[in-house]
């Protein structure tokens, strides 16, 4: 199943690439649903500061792997190694960021392929979420770069997390 979703930001191409390429590591900062994130293994691309990003999220432990660090064309790519159900065989994710008349454009085309009976029964399921999640986060992408501070629906769910933990 693919997914193809496009938000325009209202911030210059380099401002948007230095959180979403420069930071990859860091999501967690502005991405709902992420509690945590942090880069892991010797660089690999060019530019890259790690070679994967390990995530704890609402659904435990999701590890990816960079694939693609491209400042030069503002293209990130990467692949769910871990932390997707049992019924997923992949996951890629791609962004590219467009400049457009003072703003930029970001692009995501995500691509999941399930595997099985389940895979195939789950599937509507996993589309839904999916689309919900990614929404979320283009979303959450929008508002910390532009405002410079975590979405109020991320700052509600770490105000909840700080509640649990205390």
């Amino acid at each position: 199943m693919e997914f193809r979703k496009s938000i325009v930001v209202d911030k210059s191409i380099d401002q948007v690439w230095e959180v979403l390429g420069n930071q990859y590591a860091e999501a967690y900062r502005w991405a709902s649903g992420l509690y945590h994130s942090k880069g892991k293994g010797a660089p690999v691309l060019q530019g890259a500061t790690c070679d994967q990003r390990v995530c704890e999220t609402d659904f435990g432990t999701v590890r990816e792997k960079l694939r693609t660090l491209d400042a030069e064309n503002y293209v990130l790519s990467y692949e769910v190694m871990e932390g997707f159900p049992f019924f997923v065989d992949t996951g890629v994710n791609n962004w590219k960021l467009t400049p457009e008349a003072g703003s930029t454009r970001v692009d995501i085309h995500l691509v999941i392929t399930t595997k099985g009976f389940v895979g195939s029964v789950m599937s509507p399921m996993l589309k839904w979420q999916m689309n919900k999640v990614l929404d979320n986060v283009l979303s959450d992408f929008k508002y910390y770069i532009e405002v410079g501070n975590p979405s109020p629906r991320k700052l509600a769910e770490m105000a909840k997390s700080q509640k649990k933990a205390a």
